[in-house]
């Protein structure tokens, strides 16, 4: 099997278009792309984490000898301004961790939600209460947890290890996006990914880098990152070609 994961991500623009859904993205993987990893967004979904539809999703995954490398979970980040907003958001967690629960997922990954650059007193307070609590449900459950350097001050290396630092679970990794940081003085984007590879338990390796996975992979191999490489696509335009495209370059990459 493939060390290699599809984001259904890579076909958000065809879920805009109503012309594919979890079950058709499962059949992709396994038959168009003859990949044995599935790596889910919880768009996906449609906001459904009734258990039954959850289970159905469970035995379309193993029906087609699937395992669930990531669950990539949206609208569910601990800090929001608005208190509301951040109680919904947890009950938006907490169905992610059920759906991965009944999926067998490897690895979770929430964002942060922090959309500043710098993180508050407060905001590291819920950031960590909340990122605790998941890597330990994670932890009973055989999973992982963690943010990625997706958005606002998730994207600074520094951010990253505090942030790991406090939450001090060995069920907790963060979620690399290849080359998506905010530098700091001194920083590079190569630099920083090699330097989280250690404490990644996922990756997102996007267009850009697919087309240098061969130079680009390796070296995090080397610094110690041991997860699956997720293929992420974003154009929503021509995605199967896009994505057939990007999977034979991280193959060539032979990592």
């Amino acid at each position: 099997m493939d060390n290699i994961s599809i984001a259904s991500y890579s076909f958000h623009g065809l879920l805009n278009q109503n012309r594919i859904d979890v079950f058709s993205y499962l059949e992709s993987v396994r038959y168009r792309y003859h990949v044995g990893w599935a790596d889910i967004w919880n768009g996906f979904f449609k906001s459904n984490y009734d258990t039954d539809y959850l289970k159905a999703i469970r035995e379309g995954l193993d029906e087609r000898n699937l395992k669930l490398a990531s669950l990539c979970c949206d609208w569910a980040h601990p800090w929001d301004d608005d208190p509301d907003q951040r109680e919904k958001n947890h009950q938006t967690a907490l169905d992610c961790l059920k759906a991965a629960e009944i999926l067998g997922a490897k690895t979770v990954r929430f964002d942060i939600g922090v959309r500043e650059r710098d993180v508050t007193q407060e905001q590291w307070d819920l950031v960590t209460r909340r990122f605790k609590e998941y890597a330990k449900r994670g932890e009973n459950a055989g999973f992982m947890v963690g943010a990625e350097n997706h958005w606002g001050a998730s994207r600074r290396l520094s951010v990253q290890r505090e942030l790991r630092e406090r939450v001090n679970s060995p069920a907790f990794g963060m979620l690399l996006h290849l080359g998506n940081w905010d530098l700091a003085e001194g920083e590079t984007l190569d630099g920083n990914d090699v330097l989280a590879a250690p404490i990644a338990a996922h990756t997102h390796v996007d267009y850009e880098h697919a087309h240098v996975a061969e130079t680009c992979l390796p070296p995090l191999r080397e610094a110690g990152y041991k997860g699956v490489w997720g293929l992420e696509h974003h154009t929503s335009v021509d995605e199967y070609k896009k994505v057939a495209r990007q999977l034979a370059e991280i193959r060539l990459a032979n990592v």
